[in-house]
């Protein structure tokens, strides 16, 4: 099984003192833009906390609420489960686009109790668990329920650009659980469908990566996720130096365009290519294949291999490399090359702070 940076973070407090003496020999009045950067990390106090306004919200008990990124780009969930006499928190991204960069909690008895400034707003600085992570898709944290049920869970996300990089990897799900809907069909070897709970889950048109194993119509498997950029299964594929090659093929739109005098290519061509780049193996019954030519296989294996080195970018598709944990037959999807750089603010979605940002907070319960 394919393992990624999930961590379970164990929160035990401890009192640390930060003692600092300002000495100044004249005094001078802050500026208004000072006084609001210094007052955003104040604490309100307790009598000041009190007088806030906020804002009207059906407050629905939650055991999952969803995960938005700059207000309303959904990029996950955050889960709550309780495991004896702890709180198991996890922030979980869906949005294969985004990694975790960092993340904030606070658990309190009461919406009053949230860390607050005098402007009403969160200080995610003074949250009572915090971690920075090196672009992954899921952190736990496990919390004493006796903490209380108002839970305000913020996150900060980047955007995954570079396919080659660890933050894009990482990003992937560990796991998927795949069912074959369709075998030998018009324009890629499979159609599968990938189960819900994921950021690869939906409909795909898949191909075949392994002819030492079988895969058939309305098998279902478990299956670990990887990168065609990442470090594969030792000796699972004969010639993995040849996924960049496979790449530029499948960014190629080869299907249908003319071969220049032996009639168009065709999505067993592609197929039969694609087992001769990476699987060093030739086609012997080939009775899902439909129409090919090895002439044509031949030049399409010529073409690709003087591009191993292609690396898919904004507005190719990158292969996704799917390996059954029972070993049936390894196969291919492919999805859009996330595009830019980004930043986000995150929080987990319910209801509003006092203060003018769109920063929320939720309560568990739990609703099953």
């Amino acid at each position: 099984m394919k393992i990624k940076l999930t961590k379970i973070y164990t929160i035990l407090f401890g009192v640390s003192l930060l003692f600092g003496t300002f000495l100044s020999c004249q005094t001078e009045p802050l500026d208004a833009e000072q006084d609001l950067s210094l007052d955003s990390n104040v604490l309100a106090n307790k009598s000041k906390v009190a007088t806030f306004k906020w804002p009207a919200c059906e407050n629905e008990l939650s055991s999952e609420v969803n995960l938005y990124a700059g207000q309303n780009i959904l990029v996950g969930t955050v889960i709550v489960e309780v495991i004896g006499a702890n709180y198991e928190i996890t922030y979980k991204l869906t949005n294969s686009g985004y990694c975790l960069a960092a993340t904030h909690l606070s658990v309190v008895n009461d919406k009053l109790d949230f860390p607050m400034n005098n402007g009403g707003n969160p200080v995610i600085g003074h949250f009572e668990y915090s971690e920075n992570h090196d672009c992954i898709s899921s952190y736990t944290y496990t919390v004493p329920t006796s903490k209380g049920t108002y839970i305000a869970a913020h996150a900060v996300v980047h955007c995954v650009s570079d396919v080659t990089s660890d933050a894009f990897a990482m990003a992937l799900p560990d796991q998927v659980n795949v069912c074959v809907a369709a075998k030998g069909v018009p324009n890629n070897y499979y159609d599968i469908n990938i189960a819900s709970g994921t950021s690869l889950s939906g409909s795909y048109g898949a191909w075949c990566l392994d002819q030492d194993a079988r895969l058939d119509n309305l098998d279902c498997f478990t299956g670990d996720v990887y990168s065609s950029y990442e470090a594969l299964p030792e000796d699972k594929f004969e010639n993995p130096e040849n996924f960049g090659a496979v790449n530029w093929l499948m960014n190629q739109g080869f299907i249908g365009q003319d071969s220049q005098g032996l009639g168009d290519y065709t999505f067993g061509d592609i197929q039969i290519a694609i087992w001769k780049l990476v699987d060093d193996s030739v086609c012997v019954d080939c009775e899902f294949t439909g129409p090919f030519n090895n002439d044509r296989v031949d030049i399409l294996v010529a073409m690709a291999l003087e591009h191993t080195d292609f690396i898919p970018s904004c507005g190719d598709d990158v292969i996704i490399i799917l390996v059954p944990t029972d070993d049936k037959q390894s196969i291919f999807i492919s999805i859009p090359a996330p595009c830019g750089n980004c930043e986000e603010t995150a929080f987990g979605a319910g209801c509003g702070f006092p203060g003018a940002n769109w920063f929320t907070w939720f309560q568990y319960g739990n609703v099953d």
